[in-house]
């Protein structure tokens, strides 16, 4: 039986595989064997979930993750040399940090370094981009997750466009779940009402949610009814607050992490993105897989994600005015809400399979391997 390649996946902290790019990551770990690579996960720093729970594959942790510590760089020498002894590669880099610390010492360590971007840059400092396009000339490729990601990627890092690889973000295919088969009270409560939207995203400022809260008071103030449920980690007293002075308190649910997701969205007639920045939602895909029409901002793979008109709506980020208005047009004509809902979970199907993005990640590192075997740099 041949043996599989290795390849090596490399994060600054693993803390959950809910996450976007955890939530992929995880899948390719699980899934990549299964394309002939054997894969290894190093984490600069550990956390609860990795301490707490098994992984799909052999775990390391480096112990450290502080760029300015020499401790740091003299261990992920070490590290990388061993790795390259024992017949390790290429290497697979997620997050800033972990790129700017890896890349360099990889490469002379001979390792082949891809790096993943999945976000449209909102954490770019004129350092950091200085520091990665640096970095950069030591990369092999980039993996984004969008067309939007990979243009931005290309112009501030400085990419060439055949550098830049596009995979979308792959989900496992999700049975229908209805209503009754899926028993969440204070859902079932709140649905009860009217209909309910649901905007799953951690309770960052990044992500807007004051905007929807907004939305669905402006909707009140119209005489439509809907209620808002919230799925993510974070600390809602300030939202909460906010929804009382609005006068929708009792339309709004925040349900912190949950990993029922999917069940939740049962009870969902839309579902929304306010960000402000967005590579490509995963939460959007979730909505689409379970037939729900989309609102969202029109930024980033925001605009990959949701064909307007079609699956759903866009709208000017930050314009609560039209973003009652899209909501408004779902309430007021629900055939057509349905039918966008349909429309987006065949696209989600096509577009979003999981093998597919399994297997283009596998395409492209063994396009990288052979070019290394042919002595290719």
């Amino acid at each position: 039986m041949q043996s599989r390649e290795p390849v090596l996946f490399v994060i600054d902290q693993f803390l959950n595989p809910y996450a976007g790019t955890e939530s992929q990551l995880f899948k390719l770990l699980e899934q990549i064997s299964s394309a002939g690579f054997e894969p290894r996960l190093l984490v600069l720093k550990s956390s609860t979930y990795i301490n707490a729970n098994p992984m799909p594959c052999r775990v390391d942790v480096l112990g450290h993750h502080r760029l300015s510590s020499p401790l740091t760089w003299w261990a992920i020498w070490r590290y990388a040399r061993g790795l390259r002894q024992q017949g390790v590669r290429l290497a697979h880099v997620f997050f800033n940090d972990a790129s700017l610390l890896c890349l360099p010492v990889f490469r002379a360590c001979g390792l082949q370094t891809l790096i993943s971007r999945r976000d449209m840059g909102y954490r770019y400092t004129p350092m950091v981009v200085r520091l990665l396009r640096f970095t950069g000339r030591w990369v092999s490729g980039v993996v984004v997750n969008s067309q939007a990601v990979g243009e931005i990627t290309a112009t501030v890092e400085g990419y060439q466009r055949d550098q830049v690889h596009v995979i979308y973000n792959g989900y496992g295919a999700k049975k229908t779940i209805e209503r009754n088969s899926a028993a969440i009270p204070e859902l079932q409560t709140l649905a009860a009402k009217g209909p309910v939207a649901f905007l799953v995203a951690n309770i960052r400022q990044i992500k807007r949610i004051e905007d929807a809260l907004s939305a669905v008071a402006a909707l009140n103030g119209r005489g439509h009814y809907l209620g808002l449920a919230v799925i993510g980690g974070g600390k809602p007293e300030v939202l909460q607050q906010q929804a009382d002075r609005l006068g929708i308190g009792e339309r709004v649910l925040f349900m912190g992490s949950r990993s029922d997701v999917t069940q939740c969205l049962a009870y969902g007639s839309v579902g929304l993105s306010c960000s402000e920045s967005e590579g490509y939602s995963n939460a959007v895909v979730e909505y689409m897989q379970a037939g729900l029409p989309v609102v969202a901002s029109d930024v980033g793979g925001n605009c990959e994600a949701v064909t307007d008109g079609e699956t759903g709506w866009r709208y000017p980020v930050g314009d609560v005015n039209a973003l009652a208005d899209r909501l408004q047009n779902l309430l007021m004509n629900e055939k057509g809400a349905r039918d966008m809902g349909q429309a987006g979970k065949a696209l989600a199907g096509k577009r979003h399979d999981l093998q597919i993005m399994v297997q283009a990640h596998a395409e492209l590192y063994g396009r990288l391997i052979s070019h290394l075997a042919k002595g290719g740099q």
